[in-house]
């Protein structure tokens, strides 16, 4: 598969949209959706789409409850000046660390998707890099690393939820498959886990965040961006806020529809 590209829908018909979004979809990891037709209610326009193009998994979290699943099928990401920046990065104006959505999920989404209700005045992009890119530059630079990520099971876990993988799992067709997130690593796991955990965020925080490596995709009000969450790595570049809501994003998670 490609890496990103962008998708211009000539079209309200969500339906419609919906199809050129699935044809990108099989052929990129990324794909950054760009209207260039009114809208007009952005919730029920992305319900029609992302109905047409996977199946829900309602990824609704109550960050206040220790990231609890609410069974909801969308989540906010958007600032908010009452809550603490170190609280939850969802509604920070932190930058946010490469990471993958589901890796304590055990029955994971296949494609991540936001939309843009309020756009940062400054900064706020999600940041994506490719496999193959990382790859070749750890088996470069620090292939005994990239030797312990390949083989080693770790497990994360959340609110209840588990799942157990490699960090990153190079598959017999050549994908590379990703799962990590720093935060949620499971406290049980072993030292020797954790510090693989640790060393894995270090290498990504000191070469490869603000690298030339990186993409970097923001979203207008109205604009989506949809990813393939074991493909790549993700995060986010801090921005700037004059108040709440000011940056406002929706997300939800999709099993693939053929």
């Amino acid at each position: 598969m490609k890496f990103i590209t962008e998708v211009k829908l000539r079209t309200n018909d969500a339906e419609l949209a919906a199809l050129e979004v699935k044809k990108a979809l099989k052929e990129y990891k990324v794909i950054k959706v760009i209207p260039e037709w009114y809208l007009g209610d952005l919730r029920e326009f992305y319900d029609v789409l992302t109905d047409n193009v996977g199946e829900s998994i309602n990824i609704g979290e109550d960050f206040k409850n220790e990231g609890a699943q609410t069974h909801e099928k969308w989540l906010e990401i958007r600032y908010d000046h009452d809550i603490p920046d170190l609280s939850a990065y969802r509604h920070s104006k932190n930058a946010q660390p490469l990471h993958t959505d589901e890796s304590y999920i055990a029955n994971p989404a296949d494609i991540m998707l936001f939309y843009s209700v309020n756009k940062a005045i400054k900064g706020g992009a999600t940041t994506f890099i490719d496999g193959p890119v990382l790859l070749k530059y750890m088996e470069e630079n620090c292939p005994d690393l990239l030797n312990r990520l390949t083989t080693t099971d770790v497990r994360y876990k959340k609110a209840g939820e588990e799942r157990t993988e490699k960090i990153i799992d190079i598959k017999e067709d050549g994908l590379i498959h990703f799962n990590y997130n720093y935060y949620c690593v499971d406290k049980d796991e072993t030292e020797e886990n954790k510090a693989l955990n640790k060393e894995f965020f270090d290498f990504l925080q000191n070469y490869i965040a603000n690298s030339h490596m990186i993409e970097q995709v923001t979203l207008n009000p109205g604009e989506a961006v949809l990813w393939w969450d074991e493909l790549v790595l993700h995060g986010r570049t801090s921005y700037e806020v004059a108040k709440t809501n000011d940056r406002f994003i929706w997300k939800t998670g999709l099993k693939w529809k053929n």
